[in-house]
């Protein structure tokens, strides 16, 4: 029987969530959405800074594809920050979180925005990325607090240096999950944080949908993939961790 779903938890493990629209473009997006955003919201767009991979040489670019989705550009935009790639963009909600509402409300306000600008001629997937860590020296402690039991043949596994990821399919959706027994995790503008790390990138391929089709459904589509990361990242803990973290219930 799939497990009770709290509204929140009371001691709030994450470090960073993350929600990313791949999509299809003959623009680079880095180049121009920054732009777009900065007019419509010239209040509350701020620090906007080049990154790294903007950096990449054309001939890089071409031989991977995947490097049309790493995000070259990053701002601040009301409590969130805003990626940018060449073909993507992500909102990211560093420690503390707002909340799976306000999240989402301004996932939609930017996704709605790049909708509208007319950049986009389709869309490949939409993910959510939750990175959660249980912290060294806290309750609850981290290697008692993954349900999991892993073992090779007769050997026993040490939790602090085992790195498990695996892929689970349901209903059309992907949903990676990677759980390390000992990780030190630092999330942008965050300080190192040393435990056990729960990793869990939910993705739902979008194919055949109309740009208006879409927007009509976005909210819908967020709280599904939403809905079933959250089941992945329950189901990976033990009840007495849950109970361990403050759940609080409807």
């Amino acid at each position: 029987m799939p497990k009770r779903l709290p509204v929140k938890l009371n001691r709030e493990p994450l470090v960073e969530a993350t929600c990313q629209l791949r999509v299809t473009s003959q623009v680079a997006l880095n180049t121009v959405f920054p732009g777009y955003l900065l007019a419509k919201h010239p209040g509350d767009v701020s620090e906007l800074q080049q990154l790294p991979a903007a950096m990449f040489p054309e001939p890089m670019r071409m031989i991977d594809p995947e490097l049309a989705y790493v995000p070259r550009v990053r701002f601040k935009f009301k409590g969130v920050l805003v990626m940018i790639g060449e073909r993507s963009v992500a909102v990211t909600n560093p420690a503390p979180y707002l909340g799976w509402l306000r999240f989402k409300d301004l996932i939609t306000e930017v996704f709605n925005d790049l909708l509208a600008s007319k950049l986009i001629s389709g869309i490949e997937r939409l993910s959510i990325k939750y990175l959660n860590v249980l912290k060294a020296n806290e309750e609850p402690n981290p290697q008692n607090a993954l349900a999991w039991n892993l073992r090779v043949g007769g050997l026993e596994l040490d939790m602090r240096t085992t790195h498990m990821r695996t892929e689970i399919r349901n209903n059309g959706l992907v949903t990676i999950v990677q759980l390390i027994g000992g990780a030190i995790v630092q999330a942008q503008g965050q300080a190192a944080e040393e435990g056990s790390l729960i990793d869990i990138d939910t993705v739902q391929p979008v194919e055949q949908q109309e740009l208006g089709e879409f927007a009509d459904s976005l909210s819908d589509q967020l709280d599904r993939v939403r809905r079933v990361n959250k089941e992945v990242f329950f189901e990976c803990l033990t009840d007495e961790a849950v109970m361990t973290l403050g759940p609080t219930y409807e």
